[in-house]
């Protein structure tokens, strides 16, 4: 169990498996940490031990593992504010660039996992206008086969072919939609079906302290008693804001971010970057995507050492820090920065405690406004600074 991902979590990997060799395991589990930690690997892991027909050893070749090898199991639905967009641009671009074993395994995983939120147990929570996606995901399971059964020359050829077939899920990919309430109630029927192949379900649920207020209390009467043999894995970045009762009826496992050798081997040995120098698995894919990372830290450097030493900024300046952030993704790995500054300023004795708390507090308030509502960014970040500005 957990052969790949236990070698860079080998704490939270050790203790699931224990759970899951012993039959401990709880229907409900939340995986907390930083992303790009590895916990949409875990998570997957787990519901393989679960579902496979043996002791869910990591070379058994059962239907049910092979079936995950594949990416083709079906008793697996993902929902969530994962940012898939930059990820699939990221697994994308670096295929182009290496196409090799590596590259082609992290492209085949990071497009089906975004496909895991189009099981069919969900169509009924789609209208007819967006039902049509689920055909799409179709077409783009089919070139997902070629793409695994071709030679390594012929992958560049496949790369615009699934550009396009991509199109459709750009909307959705984009605005990373959080939960809702008739997901949940598709999941519950989902689970309360009879299988003929596999009765274990999972559901993997990413990010459910952005979801709706109908959403998270149907998912608490989904908690409160879990249908046989369904597995509920939440998974989140931010587990205080989760409802208490959420977190309550869940049992917590932690994991930490990668170590910077850790990112240094992954990069090197599954990306097949070897060129590449990076501070984190985050950047990597960012700048993979097209993210301009140095920019948007160098203007994330200039807005926290403004707010630090006092000192307005001009609102030339400011429009500059904003242009580029419009992207919610841009957004995100901006206030990223600028906390990281200001932590560096508050260990250098230029903030106190009392400061630094409400600064990271109202940059974590913004973030978190920005995720859920649909709002102008660049006005978000201006009004955070001025506010910012107003605790000195």
């Amino acid at each position: 169990m957990f052969a790949q991902i236990g070698r860079y979590q080998e704490a939270a990997s050790e203790l699931l498996a224990q759970q899951l060799s012993s039959g401990v395991l709880p229907q409900a589990i939340l995986l907390s940490g930083p992303r790009y930690s590895g916990r949409m690997n875990i998570a997957l892991e787990i519901a393989r031990v679960l579902s496979c027909s043996a002791q869910g050893s990591d070379d058994c070749s059962c239907f049910s593992c092979n079936s995950y090898k594949q990416y083709a199991m079906h008793n697996v639905v993902s929902l969530g504010n994962r940012d898939h967009s930059t990820r699939i641009d990221a697994a994308l671009a670096l295929i182009a660039a290496h196409p090799d074993a590596h590259t082609r395994q992290f492209l085949l995983y990071t497009i089906h996992l975004m496909l895991l939120q189009y099981h069919g147990a969900l169509l009924g929570s789609t209208d007819a206008k967006s039902s049509s996606i689920f055909e799409a995901a179709a077409v783009v399971n089919d070139l997902l086969s070629d793409i695994e059964q071709a030679a390594y020359d012929q992958l560049p050829a496949l790369i615009e072919p699934l550009r396009s077939a991509l199109q459709p899920f750009a909307a959705n990919l984009k605005k990373a939609a959080p939960i809702t309430i008739s997901q949940i109630r598709s999941l519950q029927e989902w689970a309360l079906q009879t299988s003929s192949e596999n009765p274990i379900r999972v559901m993997i649920l990413e990010g459910v302290e952005e979801s709706t207020a109908g959403a998270r209390n149907s998912l608490l009467k989904l908690l409160e008693e879990p249908p046989k043999d369904t597995y509920i894995i939440l998974i989140s970045e931010y587990p205080a804001r989760l409802l208490p009762t959420i977190r309550s009826r869940v049992q917590q496992h932690t994991i930490g971010a990668l170590a910077p050798e850790t990112t240094g081997t992954l990069v090197r040995d599954v990306f097949s970057a070897f060129e590449r120098e990076v501070s984190s698995l985050e950047q990597f894919f960012l700048e993979s995507s097209g993210v301009p990372c140095s920019e948007i830290t160098q203007n994330a450097l200039q807005f926290a050492l403004s707010i630090a030493d006092g000192r307005l900024i001009s609102r030339v300046e400011l429009d500059d820090i904003t242009e580029n952030l419009d992207e919610q993704v841009h957004l995100e790995y901006f206030l990223k920065q600028v906390q990281h500054h200001l932590h560096a300023k508050y260990l250098e004795g230029a903030l106190s405690f009392s400061r630094a708390t409400i600064v990271t507090r109202a940059i974590s308030e913004a973030a978190h406004m920005a995720a859920i509502f649909n709002q102008s960014r660049r006005l978000l970040v201006e009004s955070l600074y001025y506010r910012l500005q107003e605790t000195v």
